[in-house]
């Protein structure tokens, strides 16, 4: 099997030849190890070459593409800038008692296929060997994103949960466009979702049920009904969820942190919804990837291989992101382990 083949296997979680690997990259690290002397792209064209060069250089069986609706000769380095940077906060005035998203629905927009020439580049680049991804933020995040402070946004859900609950299913429409698009137009095969702040650190299961199972299952469905898969992003504690992401309907799940960065074993998620859900992770990206020894690394990653393997629909990767300064070697060697230890023939 290719990489494309694994991956799309597991996400139907099935088993393929051997266990696939394909870490999320942070931004920084690829710009400071795929870009040519860690120059700062300038163009859509650069920044793809330096996230497909990493694809390979790690052995990926696949890559999320950070920008994929981006037309030919895009300049991105002001993007790139602003990402790496700190947003500033802005006054917040005007947010929830002006807000009215059922007006807003006109905006939703309307994409052409000019405007995913990243994506389809990505592929021209890779071939056909290499599953290729998009991402779209959920709906909840979007809303909690849209407040300049994250603590204003949150009191917000409780102050008046009618009207937040009303942004957040604008924010929906959007974000399925946007999915949609991804696929339909730049032929990515899955999308991740990304909720960064629907985890236990942030609210909890009533509200999750409340607010966030809605609009990730909005999303999931419209990206299979586009003919893609989903899997849902989220960091930090899930343990008290775990079986309300699998009520999602997304194919998959990625981070499941273990401790102390979260509270979620690979064999615990395995046992509890390895049976509705492929699990893509969980390799610590902090204690193990960035500040553990060689020993602890190689440690971590053969008792991650042997709690995920079992039966297939398993992806090993960082739990989240790869920190910029974890060592590409350290990368390398997670590849050069499941070739040992991921093999199911």
């Amino acid at each position: 099997m290719n990489g494309r083949q694994r991956i799309n296997t597991v996400m139907r979680r099935g088993q393929p030849d051997r266990v696939p690997v394909w870490c999320l990259l942070s931004l920084e690290h690829i710009l400071r190890h795929g870009a040519p002397d860690g120059a700062l792209p300038q163009t859509i064209e650069e920044l793809i070459a330096a996230e497909c060069s990493m694809t390979r250089h790690y052995h990926s069986d696949g890559l999320v593409i950070y920008l994929p609706g981006y037309p030919a000769g895009a300049r991105v380095d002001d993007w790139i800038r602003s990402a790496l940077g700190s947003v500033p906060v802005g006054d917040p005035s005007h947010m929830l008692d002006r807000a009215d998203p059922e007006q807003w629905e006109p905006d939703v927009a309307h994409y052409t296929a000019e405007q995913f020439y990243s994506s389809r580049l990505a592929r021209e680049t890779l071939g056909e060997n290499y599953h290729i991804g998009g991402w779209t933020p959920d709906g909840f995040s979007s809303a909690i994103q849209w407040f300049p402070r994250l603590e204003e946004a949150l009191v917000a859900t409780i102050r008046d949960p009618a009207r937040f609950q009303a942004l957040v299913r604008y924010f929906d429409r959007v974000n399925a466009a946007w999915a949609r698009a991804q696929v339909m137009l730049g032929g990515l095969e899955s999308i991740q979702i990304s909720s960064p702040y629907s985890g236990s650190s942030f609210v909890s299961p009533a509200l999750y049920r409340r607010m966030v199972l809605p609009s990730v299952q909005y999303l999931a469905n419209a990206i299979r009904d586009a003919g893609g898969f989903s899997y849902l992003h989220t960091c930090g504690f899930i343990s008290d969820r775990l079986e309300l992401m699998a009520e999602t309907g997304v194919d998959g799940i990625e981070c499941m942190d273990p401790p102390p960065l979260g509270d979620v074993t690979l064999a615990q998620a395995k046992a509890r919804v390895g049976d509705r859900l492929f699990l893509k992770g969980n390799l610590d990206s902090v204690n193990i990837l960035l500040q553990g020894t060689d020993a602890q690394v190689d440690e971590a990653i053969r008792q991650t291989v042997l709690a995920g393997k079992p039966g297939g629909g398993f992806v090993l990767s960082s739990a989240c992101s790869v920190a910029p300064s974890v060592p590409p070697e350290r990368i390398q060697r997670i590849w050069e382990l499941a070739e040992e230890l991921g093999h199911y023939t």
